[in-house]
């Protein structure tokens, strides 16, 4: 009876494990193969870093192997940094700046971005992948851009009127919940 018990307990003890380990795969850092993603926009991520109370997240998930879904929020923007122009994702290492790779607001087939604060939702397919050519992501390729996100290469950008390099900025991290914070990129 004693040793039907301690199998019971081992046989317990493994479900748990496999249970937490499928848990964790499913947050994009597992064998879930990196399909959630998550960023945190502030402008001390921008080249080069802007002061401003203007923060916002990003998050997204690849759908299918083929499109991405996202959601991008932004706000607490000054009417002295202009209006906003475009969101895009961008292909770079941290520190860089690299070339456009997909529009999220104000461009291609995206809704317009909103002037101070914004809250968008949508899709990403290979026929919004734009480039960088230069950098070696063609137009349409889809499963270089997913590629680049997993490998940590990618950020996105909010761009405004007076600040069209960029306003805020955050590297895509694999995962969700590198997206919190919304207030630390407030000026104190």
């Amino acid at each position: 009876m004693r040793k039907l018990a301690v199998v019971i307990s081992l046989l317990a003890a493994v479900g748990l494990t496999v249970v937490a380990a499928a848990a964790l795969a499913d947050r994009g850092h597992g064998n879930g193969h990196g399909k959630k993603f998550s960023a945190k926009l502030t402008g001390f991520e921008e080249t080069p870093s802007e002061s401003t109370p203007g923060h916002g997240s990003f998050r997204a998930r690849v759908m299918n192997g083929n499109t991405i879904h996202y959601t991008l929020h932004y706000e607490d923007f000054e009417a002295a940094e202009g209006n906003t122009l475009f969101a895009h994702i961008h292909f770079g290492q941290v520190g860089v700046a690299g070339g456009v790779s997909a529009f999220l607001c104000g461009g291609g087939d995206k809704p317009p971005c909103t002037p101070t604060q914004g809250d968008f939702e949508g899709d990403i397919d290979a026929a919004d992948v734009i480039g960088p050519a230069g950098q070696g992501i063609a137009a349409g390729e889809m499963e270089e851009l997913i590629r680049a996100m997993r490998k940590g290469y990618t950020y996105a950008n909010v761009h405004t009127t007076l600040n069209t390099a960029g306003l805020i900025r955050g590297q895509i991290h694999r995962g969700h919940g590198h997206d919190r914070g919304k207030g630390e990129g407030k000026r104190r």
